[in-house]
């Protein structure tokens, strides 16, 4: 089979190449890949050459948003038959460990998730767990499909906010994270959300699902901060910053209300290797921050969010590309801010 192999991090140490097929075993499915999409933050560095992902181990094929249709199923597999459509959770904790052991798989040290830590969906077939398929509607596309992985992200992220009736909710960042949490938020508790966002093709999609948006400055931050205001006088009781922008974590006290709630997505990027934590602004206002790793167990809400069109994910493609040209769609990902999401078809675009 084709796929796309990394040896070492760097663009240098990889390429497109024939593979053995992978191995089914008893318990195991295979996977006819129809559906990739890039994750910049894992498959290239937004701010850099793309050059690997620090949560990932070499050598690898990476890739772990993806969908297709069953291949192959081993001898004890009940569940799924030859040409299923499915999506699948990429996340393979080891069930051992302390944290596996005591219901937190999210916290595993030891995970050994597709396209991250082993073999992912960058090619035209890929092994999984029968338990990690998920069996799709017809009415969901492949490309709708395999994005069902940032949404179960995102839905962590919102069991982590826990929106109370009533909140009002500001979203950071116009990305494909900042639009998915925009549109749970939107379907929670939350009397209003608003996205704050600097690609203003980003905020018309944002604005075409029924959701506020602000256009930000990134020049004078003043403009959004008082256009926010405007929107929430007292300041908003929950915030996602879903820009990865450290410049974000000192100001956003301040769009606040007082005993409001902020959750960081995702690693943040800038000139200090650590964040100098605004720890006394948030004692004064007596502020609570959350984080939010990624997701184990959350891929069939997701899912059901997509079939049910809480989670419009069609709006999220930009461009699909095939093998050939997944360096080019790569680059174009890191270089053109109107792109959100470029999904790679191993058969063909």
């Amino acid at each position: 089979m084709r796929a796309i192999y990394y040896t070492e991090p760097g663009r240098e140490n990889a390429s497109l190449c024939d593979m053995p097929m992978p191995v089914c075993g008893d318990k195991d499915v295979i996977i006819k890949v129809m559906s990739c999409s890039i994750c910049i933050g894992v498959d290239g560095d937004h701010d850099k050459k793309p050059i690997g992902s620090s949560c990932s181990g070499y050598p690898l094929v990476p890739g772990h948003e993806f969908a297709g249709y069953i291949y192959d199923i081993g001898k004890d597999v009940t569940q799924f038959k030859v040409g299923d459509r499915v999506a699948v959770d990429n996340t393979v904790p080891c069930d051992k460990c302390y944290y596996c052991r005591r219901g937190t798989p999210i916290h595993c040290r030891n995970m050994k998730n597709l396209g991250n830590k082993s073999n992912g969906a960058m090619a035209e077939y890929v092994a999984c767990q029968e338990k990690k398929a998920y069996l799709l509607p017809d009415h969901v596309t492949f490309d709708e499909a395999c994005l069902a992985e940032p949404v179960a992200c995102c839905m962590h992220s919102m069991d982590q906010m826990s929106i109370k009736y009533g909140d009002e909710v500001l979203v950071l960042g116009a990305g494909p994270m900042g639009i998915i949490l925009a549109q749970l938020a939107k379907h929670s508790n939350a009397s209003r959300v608003v996205v704050i966002g600097s690609t203003q093709s980003k905020l018309d999609i944002v604005n075409g699902l029924g959701i506020d948006t602000i256009l930000m400055d990134r020049e004078d931050y003043s403009v959004h901060e008082k256009a926010v205001l405007e929107c929430y006088p007292l300041g908003a009781d929950c915030l996602f910053d879903a820009t990865g922008a450290e410049e974000f974590v000192y100001s956003v006290p301040k769009l606040m209300k007082l005993g409001g709630r902020i959750l960081g997505y995702g690693y943040y990027r800038g000139e200090s290797p650590q964040l100098r934590f605004p720890f006394n602004t948030f004692w004064d206002r007596e502020l609570t921050y959350y984080s939010s790793l990624s997701q184990v167990g959350d891929f069939g809400r997701a899912v059901d969010a997509i079939a049910t069109g809480k989670v419009n994910t069609k709006v999220l493609k930009t461009a699909g590309y095939n093998l050939d040209h997944y360096f080019e769609a790569l680059d174009r990902n890191i270089s053109d801010h109107d792109v959100i999401k470029i999904i790679i078809h191993p058969y063909g675009e």
